[in-house]
């Protein structure tokens, strides 16, 4: 039997009468106070693995002051009503919780209808470990030093790469590449303002974002001309694609799903394991339903299941990794190819692209 965790959780709701005296507004009329419902919570940010409990106490001065209330979260309500004792202790189950930010929330109505809300946090941690593996190399192939690499993506048998730079040098760009020789068979230059970053293909388009200006990149895939731009809030980090939304990262533990037709936001999950949430999610890349994302500075991959944001598996590549760091660059871009089922990775201005087993 799992092990019920209890964060106590006390909620204090306080009607008073500010003064005795009466209160006289900017044009001389008296007006008297009235009731204020008051929220009281020492705690916020709290974490709980989902599927354990945590109590939440209520407790009610002058009673006779309080027409209804209501404790809930998004998807439950824990009371609603009006309270007929003083103190209310209930103990709230998380088994059917979203990992990630979670919100507990009270609303309190008097007698004369004066409305009182207020909202804390509870982050949910994965009740579920997640599996381990190492990477080992397959074949390495040649990959050009040049290319800071920010989005790896195979269409059929052709490997496409997006890189970031920005100023005078101008590489940032999106091109076709021979993966066997590394060569660079065509190519589409951005513009020196433009950061270029993660990409991914999807019903004969490539998308590219671009770091912090806002800018998604629509592409024909097959002449890499461009067709038009969206524009979005945020940082825009890896990209990759489920068949029916654009899937991407922000360098947060978000990941956000998006209409590939005008890039309108459709969903958000929040990934975590059971250690808490994984931020700097980079390069992503979606196989077999699955999400594969780099963490940024680091020598691991994290494997997301996409409906609930908890990681399922973590692949270590620290011992590939470890010669291309010398140069102090990291381990970023994820392809995998779908006829073959080989999966790839490489680096930023790594020499190789590496085909990669993993190893339990």
């Amino acid at each position: 039997m799992r092990k019920i965790h209890l964060i106590l959780v006390f909620i204090s709701i306080f009607l008073f009468l500010e003064s005795c005296k009466d209160d006289t507004s900017h044009n001389g009329v008296k007006r008297r106070n009235v009731p204020v419902a008051k929220f009281e919570l020492p705690f916020n940010n709290a974490a709980a693995q989902r599927g354990e409990s945590f109590r939440v106490e209520v407790k009610i001065n002058e009673l006779d002051k309080v027409k209804s209330l209501k404790v809930f979260t998004k998807d439950s309500i824990i009371f609603e009503g009006k309270p007929t004792k003083a103190n209310y202790l209930f103990e709230v189950n998380t088994e059917k919780w979203s990992v990630g930010t979670n919100q507990l929330s009270l609303e309190a109505r008097t007698i004369d209808n004066k409305v009182k809300r207020d909202n804390r946090i509870v982050k949910i941690l994965a009740d579920v470990y997640p599996k381990e593996y190492r990477a080992e190399v397959i074949e390495a192939y040649p990959h050009n030093t040049s290319s800071y690499t920010q989005g790896l993506e195979f269409d059929g048998e052709q490997l496409y790469e997006g890189t970031g730079s920005q100023g005078n040098t101008g590489i940032s760009m999106v091109a076709k590449v021979d993966y066997k020789s590394g060569k660079i068979q065509e190519k589409k230059t951005l513009e020196q303002d433009y950061f270029g970053e993660g990409i991914t293909i999807l019903n004969d388009q490539l998308f590219q974002l671009t770091w912090q200006e806002n800018t998604c990149f629509v592409y024909d895939k097959n002449t890499l001309e461009k067709q038009k731009e969206f524009s979005y809030n945020g940082e825009g980090w890896g990209l990759c694609n489920d068949g029916e939304f654009l899937i991407m990262s922000d360098g947060s533990e978000r990941i956000y799903f998006r209409d590939p037709s005008n890039f309108g936001l459709d969903r958000v999950i929040e990934v975590y394991s059971n250690e808490g949430p994984i931020k700097l999610l980079n390069e992503l890349e979606y196989i077999n339903g699955k999400i594969f994302a780099n963490v940024y500075q680091s020598d691991y991959i994290v494997v997301i299941d996409p409906e609930t944001g908890i990681v399922e598996k973590r692949i270590d590549a620290s011992l590939i990794a470890l010669d291309y760091r010398k140069t102090g660059e990291v381990l970023n871009g994820i392809a995998y190819k779908r006829s073959t089922k080989q999966l790839f990775i490489t680096g930023k201005n790594w020499p190789n692209l590496l085909e990669i087993g993993l190893v339990e």
